[in-house]
Formats: C-alpha cells, structure tokens, sequence
C-alpha cells in the first residue's frame, strides 16, 4: 500500500471562513504532494479541518462536518480528483444510534471520516473515549462514539482509533481480531504530561498486535512528532518518526514485513483465550 501521511499545520479556525480558507490551501498542498504519483490513501490528523482547543471547540455550530458541506466536499472532491480513499478528521453532529440520547448532552462527536476514490462516504469512526485531562477538554463539548470501524482498501484490512483511545487495550485487540493490518491512528497530542508516552504506547499496541500503526498528529510548535511503526520493532526495523513542521510524507507498507513479524513471533498461535475465566491463586491450594 502506497500511504500519504500529511502531519499538517493548521491555523487559527474560529468560523467557517477560516476554515474554507484553511481547506482550500491545504487541498493545494496536498495536490502538489500528489502531483506524480498517486496514493492508495491519503491520512490526515484528527480534527484536520479545524483548530484544537476550547476556543474552536467554542464555534463548532460553525465549523462542524454534516457530510453535505464544504468540509466533506472539499475532502471527496480531493479524493475524486486523486482517485485514491481520503481519512480526513472533523467535528461532525451527533445522532445517537443506541438508547436514543446523548451520554452526555454533547452535540457532536470527534470524527475520522474515510472517503472512497468516488468520492462517497465509505465510512466513519467516532472517538470512543473523549480526553478529559492535561491539555485536553474534550468531554464539555463531545460525545463518546458507539461503534468500530474497520475498511479494506487497496487489498489491506485498515482500522481507526482517534488519540486518547490508544490507552485502552481492549480496542487495539478486537481490531486485530477483526484482522486489521494497519491501524490509523489520528491524534492531536501537545506536550502535557501524556507526551512523553506516546510513543511507547504506539510501539507496544503495534507490536503486539503484530500490525503497522500511523499515529498522525497536526504540525507545529506544539504539536508534531507522528510516528509509523513497523509491526516488529528490531535493530533493522525502526518506527519511522517526523519532527514538529509540516511534512507530506509518503510510505509504502509492505505485506512480506507483515507476515514475516507474524511467523517469526507466533502471538496468535499462543495467545491464551481463558484469562479472563482464570481463578486467582488462594493459600488453600497448597
């Protein structure tokens, strides 16, 4: 698979004209990144069509996603043009499928929406776990996601989680159980306490369920340091790792890799499925 990963700069966002200013600068850097070569898919960051923090997330009836407006056009019309699928992250309205209300009031969700080469909708995940510390204050204006998603694309079994989820181990598993491959992993990480471990988180969700992972942040200062990491990390095979400027980076992921990690460290074949039901030792045992 041929991978654009576009560690973006975003500005300041704070109504629908700075954002269609933002969409349309970015649409020409990404057509001149893919003036010769043309991608499978092409990533971008969580939130990639607007600023992050409380005074954007303050004007989000202004900046959100409905899949009608110049936000999901701008990203369909890219992925026509192209013909490659387009993951593309934004604010988008939230209509709850399950119990018919909001957990917690919120009006939108933080979306990675996935357009096809034909530029339609071929699917949407919705951030499970809102971050509610350090820098992040998610949770006063989004609500958690209710479903999974996993794609196929160009032959590759793709699946998404969006920043905080990462903590969460459950979610990585089940992917795998889905058979994904590859993870995308949309962030937007500042330097808070939680920094310093991101990376590592990466590297072990990756190698452990044995799939490549991109965690893609925006650019800037504050931002920055997105990672590719192989499915096994050795002397030979290293996470590839950007600085904080905008980068367009391309990557070509390859199957051979993946099957060789697989082989040469059978997880899967000695995975216990029991843990759960497993009693815990007592003294009477003796």
């Amino acid at each position: 698979m041929k991978l654009l990963a576009g560690q973006i700069r975003i500005p300041r966002t704070r109504c629908r004209g700075d954002q269609l200013a933002h969409l349309q600068s970015l649409g020409r850097r990404l057509r001149e990144a893919c003036r010769e070569a043309t991608p499978d898919l092409v990533v971008l960051p969580e939130l990639a069509a607007q600023e992050y923090g409380d005074a954007a997330f303050a004007c989000l009836r202004d900046l959100d996603d409905n899949l009608e407006g110049p936000v999901f056009e701008t990203f369909a019309g890219l992925a026509r043009e192209l013909g490659c699928h387009v993951a593309y992250g934004a604010a988008r309205r939230h209509e709850p499928r399950r119990n018919g209300a909001r957990r917690n009031g919120a009006r939108h969700v933080i979306s990675q929406v996935l357009v096809s080469p034909e530029g339609r909708v071929a699917g949407i995940y919705d951030k499970l776990h809102c971050a509610q510390f350090g820098a992040s204050g998610e949770a006063a204006y989004f609500a958690p996601g209710e479903h999974l998603l996993v794609a196929d694309i160009a032959g590759w079994r793709v699946g998404v989680m969006i920043c905080y989820d990462l903590r969460f181990p459950e979610l990585a598993r089940r992917l795998a159980d889905e058979g994904v491959e590859l993870v995308l992993h949309p962030v937007a990480f500042t330097p808070d306490f939680s920094f310093a471990s991101w990376h590592a988180f990466v590297t072990a969700r990756a190698m452990e369920r044995q799939v490549y992972w991109l965690s893609l942040n925006r650019a800037g200062d504050a931002w920055g340091h997105s990672l590719l990491c192989p499915p096994l990390v050795d002397e030979t095979h290293l996470p590839q790792t950007f600085g904080n400027e905008e980068a367009l980076r391309w990557f070509t992921l390859d199957r051979g890799a993946l099957t060789a990690a697989r082989e040469r460290l059978p997880l899967s074949r000695d995975r216990r499925d029991d843990i759960d039901a497993l009693p815990l030792w007592r003294p009477d045992w003796e």
